[in-house]
């Protein structure tokens, strides 16, 4: 379909000048203060019936609707990884260029005009004429800090998920339907010897030799599988307490970027490392603590969630059944290739799949942007989503 204009939507002007502005305004994890302030802005102007930030610097703005019908939360994240080396973009990396079909910038894809889709639903559903009686409530939370361990998310209020019915995510998915994703775990590894001088090795224990056993061992274990995906093990870094080149090292520590499909808890990932690992080895999954631009100070793991929505949910079929109607084709239900904050809120017991007007090649890279063309159709299937969302039952919850 072609880019949308004014005479079919006519709030297509400001809604693009908005996605611009934020792009604009940088948002690296854990400074995305203005951006917050901007959003929060927008949504008062847009009407919304609450609008906050909560402690973590999380915005959530409330349209409230039918209570009888399913509370929706459409959520994404506001921060974004820095630009790197601003030489090496085409286009200033917060210009927020337009150009070849294209808005250029960090952020642009991953995922600032998807947060912008979300704030604009309020002039989406009236210039579809759907009414507050239509829909039941609708939440909209750009989170913060995703692209560090997804802190936003893990310390949204319960309270509000509880609420909370159906949800979709927008993260890169080129207006396919994702229903899933492996989670990830990062893990180091430390393998302790005894350090020496190169030049007299009989005096030392070189880690290495138990290193390299380890990772033979490491490439030869069995890995299950969910659907057409399977866990990986990938060793990514390896540093020692020496830099010096003639020294033994006393310690080696290896990270692992783990990626488990679901099913996999983190006991039976440590009960599979602790079989290959040395008697001079040690595992541990990473955490550390992350300070929010609201100023608090949280501890995060460095891990996220597996996920799994059935194809066959309802929820799926109803975003399914409005990505056909609105573009006239069989939309692709597949699964994200990376993770995301989705674990957190089906964690929470909240149906959640992923619908994002952006290519996720782009995400991270100096080439950062997002079509045009792309972010038109998905504003066309918003409405069509909540309207199709609006009709299922209220999810059943379960008290612990």
């Amino acid at each position: 379909m072609s880019v949308a204009t004014n005479q079919e939507f006519p709030f297509w002007e400001d809604f693009i000048a908005f996605c611009q502005r934020l792009i604009q305004t940088p948002s690296v994890s854990g400074q995305e203060g203005a951006i917050a302030e901007l959003i929060q802005e927008e949504m008062k102007r847009l009407k919304y019936d609450e609008v906050w930030a909560d402690p973590v610097g999380n915005v959530i703005g409330i349209l409230k609707g039918n209570p009888d019908r399913p509370a929706l939360c459409f959520t994404g994240h506001m921060d974004t990884v820095p630009p790197g080396d601003e030489k090496k973009w085409e286009y200033p990396p917060f210009s927020g260029v337009i150009a070849d079909g294209y808005l250029h910038g960090r952020g642009a894809g991953d995922m600032k005009c998807a947060v912008a889709s979300h704030v604009y639903l309020p002039a989406m559903l009236r210039h579809a004429g759907l009414k507050p009686d239509d829909i039941g409530d609708l939440y909209v939370i750009p989170v913060a800090q995703e692209e560090v361990g997804g802190l936003g998310s893990k310390y949204l209020d319960k309270n509000l998920l509880k609420a909370i019915d159906y949800a979709v995510n927008s993260e890169p998915t080129s207006n396919m339907i994702c229903t899933g994703h492996r989670g990830r775990a990062e893990i180091t590894v430390s393998i302790m010897g005894k350090a020496a001088h190169a030049s007299r090795p009989w005096q030392g224990v070189n880690p290495f030799f138990d290193l390299a056993r380890f990772l033979l061992d490491l490439n030869k274990l069995e890995m299950p599988g969910y659907r057409d995906l399977k866990s990986t093990a990938v060793p990514t870094v390896l540093k020692t307490d020496t830099a010096t080149s003639n020294v033994i090292p006393g310690q080696c520590i290896l990270t692992i970027d783990w990626r488990n499909v679901p099913g996999e808890s983190e006991t039976q990932i440590m009960e599979k490392l602790n079989k290959i690992l040395p008697k001079s080895g040690t595992a541990q999954f990473v955490g550390y603590d992350l300070t929010t631009y609201t100023g608090k100070t949280l501890p995060v793991m460095r891990k996220r969630a597996p996920f799994s929505t059935d194809e066959n949910h309802p929820a799926v079929k109803a975003i399914v059944a409005a990505v056909k109607y609105r573009l006239n084709q069989e939309p692709v239900v597949t699964w994200w290739e990376g993770a995301n904050d989705c674990g957190y809120f089906a964690d929470a017991g909240i149906p959640i799949a992923g619908f994002g007007p952006s290519e996720s090649k782009y995400s991270h890279t100096s080439r950062e942007r997002i079509s045009l063309e792309m972010l038109s159709d998905a504003v066309r299937c918003l409405p069509v989503i909540v309207a199709n969302l609006s009709q299922l039952e209220k999810r059943k919850r379960t008290e612990p």
